[in-house]
């Protein structure tokens, strides 16, 4: 942050700028901030997503796995998932380890950003990295605590507010407690030990068992270490590198400071008037003998900013990624769409491995949803979320989901692997298009430009339509008819697509039946459209004249 660090906690982290006297202490180049906000972008810009996937269901299971999909994509919705996740993987890169609290408030699933240093555990008992007991110390505001335990109103007030020395030294501060939440894990399958207390200073406010073999916190960590529960950040790799930098700016920052100091040489026994060299302009100076010499010399030689920069270019190596990145520059002659995607391809596979406990970090997190969404529902008898689409709001209730842990298992997949530029994004899907590999309709779906938003919408709207007429009789078992005006010829299509997979999945035989009636009427619907009606004239004959009405004249030039 371009600090210097004079505290752990409050205010000493944002008033050090303006408290530093000229900035004097400021960092000139921070590679560190260049190379992670660099990473940042490149990796947190992959917006994972959780997948729920049946283990040997049948078709009402295989509908609550979809249906959970929407769920955990509703409560990452509400919570704002994807732009809290990429503060945690910017936590991670600085600190070493990215947290986040999944926990039950007001009746929902909220998730909290939590700073590395509030975290306690014992390092002899995480030596493997899987401690059983876990403490979160953490400053909050008085009122807040009597809202959340107004049957501990009494005790809250008398405890005593935060000492100064861990809100930055200031006495003016607002009124907050120090609140420390602990977890213990339990021993067994069958132990009773587990237990989940919250205390402040002078007593507790909560305890409950804990039955859980995890804790409410979701870890994403930069670099895994040999042993240990932390990890290891990008800033601890290339922070030897940086403080060398900032050692070699101060250099070069007194030397410039100090150029204007040159030296003027004269001769020992000279008659030169001393008060004739001076900084007039164009002065002029009286000699016998041998003239004065004004020397300056070299104000910083060569060789201290070619070790400069050698040293930013190993930082960025060390991090993984090149300066061009980092400055928002392509190499010279990769002008190609292919060029770029090929060049960008081998700086990921750098972070191929990060990029895999990123995706975990999801899954994780979507199973701490869960776990609290079903406590929720147990508690209260009810809970919903509300999940966007692209035109409406659906509401998915977990009365209709409750999956229990062995009937699914969750994989994940990345949004987009296609490139995040318009330019590079319709390359290859025009090539993948070409190739066979996707139909146009497909094509135009996976282009995903805001331009073309109502466009696609519009030219989807009868396919969608035909989805949803299936969707509701296989999860209702709601009728709606064909009609002349939708497209019989995709809905026979679609019709068939849904009966083979319902009877693959043992849907009830009642919504096949349905399936069926929908079929035989989109076909009874075709076969009147092309059968001819009766009286109707036959149609002409290629090139020749369409018979005249009765009465009508006949054209000129024509027999009769």
């Amino acid at each position: 942050g371009n600090l210097s660090l004079i505290g752990i906690n409050g205010l000493s982290f944002t008033r050090q700028a303006a408290t530093t006297p000229g900035g004097r202490d400021k960092v000139t180049y921070n590679v560190c901030q260049s190379t992670v906000d660099t990473i940042t972008s490149k990796i947190a810009k992959n917006k994972p997503k959780p997948l729920f996937l049946t283990s040997g269901g049948d078709y009402k299971i295989q509908r609550k796995a979809k249906k959970l999909d929407k769920f955990v994509e509703g409560v990452f919705y509400e919570n704002q998932a994807y732009a809290l996740g990429t503060e945690i993987f910017r936590d991670a890169c600085i600190w070493g380890t990215g947290i986040v609290h999944v926990y039950k408030g007001n009746g929902r699933v909220m998730a909290e950003r939590v700073i590395p240093g509030e975290i306690f555990v014992d390092e002899v008992e995480a030596f493997y990295g899987k401690p059983r007991q876990l403490h979160r110390i953490k400053n909050v505001d008085r009122s807040v605590m009597i809202d959340m335990f107004p049957e501990k109103a009494s005790l809250i007030r008398l405890c005593k507010r935060a000492s100064p020395e861990s809100l930055g030294g200031y006495e003016n501060i607002s009124d907050v407690i120090t609140v420390r939440e602990s977890f213990h894990l339990r021993s067994g399958p069958d132990a009773n030990d587990g237990k989940h207390i919250i205390t402040i200073d002078n007593g507790r406010l909560f305890a409950e068992d804990w039955n859980r073999d995890d804790f409410p916190f979701v870890f994403f960590h930069w670099s895994k270490r040999l042993y240990g529960f932390w990890g290891q950040g990008l800033i601890e790799q290339i922070q030897n590198i940086q403080l060398e930098i900032n050692k070699l700016l101060w250099l070069i920052q007194r030397s410039m400071h100090l150029a204007g100091s040159f030296k003027v040489l004269i001769e020992n026994g000279s008659t030169i008037v001393k008060s004739h060299v001076n900084n007039d302009i164009g002065s002029l100076v009286y000699y016998t003998g041998t003239p004065p010499q004004y020397v300056t010399p070299p104000i910083i030689p060569p060789e201290i900013y070619a070790h400069l920069e050698r040293l930013k270019n190993q930082a960025f190596e060390q991090a993984g990624i090149s300066q061009l990145s980092a400055t928002s520059k392509k190499p010279d002659g990769l002008d190609s769409g292919k060029a770029l995607r090929e060049y960008n391809d081998i700086e990921s596979d750098r972070f191929m491995t990060t990029g895999q406990a990123w995706e975990k970090f999801f899954l994780d997190w979507a199973k701490q949803n869960v776990t609290a969404a079903k406590e929720i529902y147990e508690e209260e008898g009810s809970y919903e979320v509300q999940v966007p689409g692209k035109k409406f709001i659906e509401s998915i209730d977990w009365k209709d989901i409750d999956l229990e842990d062995d009937q699914y298992v969750m994989k994940v997949y990345p949004v987009s692997s296609l490139p995040s530029d318009p330019a590079g994004r319709l390359q290859t899907v025009q090539e993948y298009a070409a190739a066979g590999y996707m139909s146009p309709r497909t094509a135009r779906r996976l282009l995903d430009f805001p331009d073309l938003e109502q466009v696609e919408t519009l030219y989807n709207s009868t396919e969608d339509y035909l989805h949803e007429v299936l969707e509701r009789i296989v999860e209702e078992g709601e009728y709606t008819a064909p009609e002349p005006q939708d497209d019989l010829a995709l809905a026979e299509e679609l019709g068939l697509e849904y009966y083979a997979q319902g009877k693959c999945n043992g849907l009830e035989e009642e919504k096949l039946q349905l399936i069926r009636d929908f079929i035989d009427q989109t076909r009874l619907l075709v076969k009147k459209a092309t059968t001819p009606h009766p009286g109707a004239m036959p149609p002409p004959a290629p090139g020749a004249m369409p018979p005249a009405p009765q009465g009508a004249p006949m054209p000129q030039g024509i027999a009769a």
